[in-house]
């Protein structure tokens, strides 16, 4: 297995080895920062998300094999022989520029992958500050959308075969964080039977569809690793259940079961063996009717990080992705 992912406290943050031959390619931080430090080598840094409880916590991607870390004009990034994870952070601009400069990072983030030797972008999370300001008659979220078709097709990227999984969540303020995983191989896509595949959504979602597919798989050796993008109340393209946040609960638990089941019958695994989950909800929005569900159906198992975070679209009340690791079949 090429890396592992684990959810962790500031208790746990400080028991982890920070010395130059410590295995960690990167850690983000969720919550308030007080007086916690992330003391690494690796890539960090903090979301600018809130966590419902208002404590720290801290997602840690780890390496069973060493790790090189590296900066790449501006970019850090921590590698082993099969992945390499990275962060982008940048400004967002005055009004008027946040698309352009999206483009261009992004643009230089496809570059750093085709020249480092890891040209597949596997699973990508973008923290945007004011996802829903409009700009020009045109909200911030759907010009991120245009800009990052844009440097796919620039790139020589096919949308349909490298889309990655991917999650794009609002926050307050701050900078534009954008955090990815890529590998020496490519994933397979895998869309949702119940969704359209958003890059294919009519005009009314704007210019440009989303660019990423609802999941993607990827095997290192007999470990599969199953990445699945932000899934919300959405069936076929069609946003569901306006202002219940019960009712698009259970539908996106019905979407993310969809989308497990697809994955596990494309990737030949028996079953998924861990799951972890990250719940995003609108700040205000209570956490009990989304996890109720969610451990209804999946069990006590998961790990589950619970952040508050503006929604891509302003009706949604929630989203939720996913981690499952499983063994291959075959």
């Amino acid at each position: 297995m090429a890396q592992t992912v684990a959810y962790i406290d500031a208790q746990g943050l400080q028991a982890l080895p920070i010395g130059p031959s410590a295995s960690v390619l990167g850690v983000l931080g969720y919550g308030e920062r007080n007086d916690v430090q992330i003391q690494s080598p690796a890539p960090c840094a903090w979301t600018g998300l809130d966590t419902c409880d208002a404590g720290a916590r801290f997602e840690v991607w780890s390496s069973r094999t060493p790790v090189t870390v590296e900066t790449h004009e501006g970019t850090r990034c921590a590698h082993n022989d099969e992945v390499l994870f990275g962060l982008v952070e940048f400004d967002p601009g005055h009004t008027g520029q946040f698309q352009q400069r999206a483009l261009e990072h992004y643009m230089k983030l496809f570059a750093l992958l085709d020249e480092s030797g890891y040209p597949n972008l596997l699973r990508v999370w973008h923290y945007l500050p004011q996802i829903h300001l409009e700009e020009d008659g045109l909200e911030r979220y759907r010009r991120f959308s245009v800009a990052r078709h844009d440097a796919f097709v620039r790139s020589g990227r096919d949308i349909a075969r490298d889309a990655p999984a991917a999650s794009a969540v609002g926050k307050h303020g701050g900078s534009v964080v954008f955090v990815f995983l890529a590998g020496k191989r490519r994933g397979t896509p895998i869309e949702n039977p119940r969704q359209m595949s958003a890059y294919r959504y009519p005009a009314q979602y704007g210019p440009r569809g989303p660019s990423f597919a609802r999941a993607a798989c990827v095997a290192w050796g007999q470990q599969e690793q199953l990445y699945v993008s932000g899934t919300a109340s959405i069936v076929g393209h069609e946003s569901r259940h306006a202002g219940d946040v019960g009712s698009q609960a259970e539908e996106t638990i019905r979407n993310l079961c969809a989308l497990l089941n697809a994955a596990r019958v494309s990737a030949g695994t028996a079953q998924w063996q861990r799951l972890l989950f990250k719940v995003y909800l609108r700040p205000g929005v209570a956490p009990d009717p989304v996890l109720q569900p969610l451990r209804h159906t999946f069990g006590d198992r998961p790990d589950v990080l619970v952040l508050e975070a503006d929604i891509c679209r302003r009706e949604l009340l929630l989203e939720i992705e996913a981690i499952a690791l499983g063994m291959c079949t075959g």
